[in-house]
């Protein structure tokens, strides 16, 4: 039973041995790499904060037991005196009057199509052509993403095509649609606002409301003080939207602010005066020119400093921001992004390794910038030795070594 045991024993340990010196030349001849393109990229020294967005702007308030309809889309333009809703008794009253601001715009087009269309001399090809045109013209919309862009250009191909069916002789009876939509426009006739409301200021409309259109005092925004900035936002996040009485707000000034609290020594390499980008850290896509009026020169001993920053952009999107996570963007450098593990040091110089075909080789690369597990290396087209676009740097992978092959 001994000798059972001690050769069970002895042919697991040589099991074991040759499988290591398996494994071992296994590991040698089939040495396996990670690799990564080498591409150009652009990053930002950038600090990360919370801010507020201060406007000049006020509150619209709904009528009393009336329904309140806007006259205007929100980033509208409005003047003086001009009309801001309507108001109505009741929702039917307010779908109706709807219905017959719609049938009297259909009426409107297809009217203005016979027009063009009476004693009509365009030929085949020059409608031919326009289509096309209105096609590239909607393509190019499509790609922008405006909706009303998008909206116009589908209306101006539809003519188009409709005038090319009457051109080549198919039947289009826009006298029976025109006289259908008269008499439909005039069922709806009666349908009218009890009573308009009117500006007395110019500025933006925008339906969004919060009820924080006046938590900070606009025309003090550039004293702000830290305790304000963080009183405010505290305040903002820890209360809920108020605007139930509300059916909109206008916008008085297109000069609007974020105002931040970050660390003095985060704004060293600032000044007054100066144009940054801030990006919306929810969508880095949504990128602002701002300047700097205030909060960049700190003075001496104090930690912290009430950053304030100013934009002259208005749009209906930017009418709906309050609170915002935000990077600044103080300074953008531009190289070659990668892992930090896929740098080494090589006879005293740092670099990458890539792999060419089955040879490594190593770039020399200086550190540009580096960020948690990643870093930005220098990209230099003039250098020989420097990493090329399209290397494919080596992350992971063993024993290597300039110049070696692997197959």
């Amino acid at each position: 039973m001994k000798m059972k045991k001690d050769t069970i024993a002895i042919i697991i340990a040589v099991v074991l041995v040759f499988a290591y010196i398996f494994y071992q030349c296994y590991s040698v001849l089939h040495i396996t790499f990670e690799t990564e393109t080498a591409l150009l990229s652009t990053v930002y020294e950038k600090i990360d904060t919370t801010a507020l967005v201060v406007r000049d702007e006020h509150t619209i308030s709904a009528e009393a037991n009336k329904v309140t309809v806007p006259c205007l889309s929100d980033g509208d333009k409005i003047n003086v005196g001009g009309n801001i809703a309507m108001t109505f008794s009741s929702n039917e009253a307010a779908s109706n009057y709807s219905k017959y601001l719609d049938l009297q715009n259909d009426l409107k087009y297809y009217e203005n199509l016979e027009s063009q269309t009476v004693g009509q001399a365009a030929s085949v090809e020059s409608i031919n052509s326009e289509i096309d045109e209105n096609v590239n013209t909607f393509v190019r919309s499509a790609a922008t993403g405006n909706a009303q862009s998008l909206d116009d250009c589908a209306s101006q191909l539809g003519d188009s095509i409709l005038r090319r069916q009457m051109i080549i002789g198919e039947n289009v009876d826009l006298i029976s649609i025109i006289q259908d939509l008269r008499k439909k426009t005039q069922s709806f006739s009666s349908s009218k606002p009890d009573k308009f409301i009117t500006t007395n200021e110019s500025g933006i409309f925008s339906s969004y409301t919060d009820g924080f259109e006046s938590l900070v005092d606009y025309k003090k925004v550039k004293d702000i003080s830290i305790d304000e900035i963080n009183g405010a936002i505290k305040e903002v996040s820890s209360s809920k939207e108020k605007t139930s009485d509300y059916f909109g707000k206008l916008i008085t000034s297109y000069a609007w602010y974020f105002v931040c609290v970050v660390d003095s020594d985060s704004v060293l390499n600032l000044e007054n005066g100066q144009k940054v980008q801030v990006a919306l850290k929810n969508n880095d896509r949504d990128v602002f020119t701002v300047q700097i009026i205030s909060g960049a020169e700190p003075k001496a001993g104090e930690k912290q400093t009430a950053l304030v920053m100013k934009s002259s952009v208005m749009n209906s999107k930017l009418a709906s921001l309050r609170k915002e996570d935000i990077e600044i963007r103080t300074k953008s450098l531009e190289g070659i992004k990668a892992p930090a593990s896929a740098l080494h040091v090589s006879e005293g110089k740092k670099g990458v390794y890539v792999l060419v075909s089955s040879q490594v080789k190593f770039r020399e690369a200086e550190i540009v910038y580096s960020e948690g597990d990643w870093v930005l290396l220098t990209y230099d087209p003039d250098s020989p030795n420097s990493i090329r676009l399209y290397d494919r740097i080596i992350t992971q992978g063993k024993e290597l070594e300039d110049g070696k092959v692997y197959t």
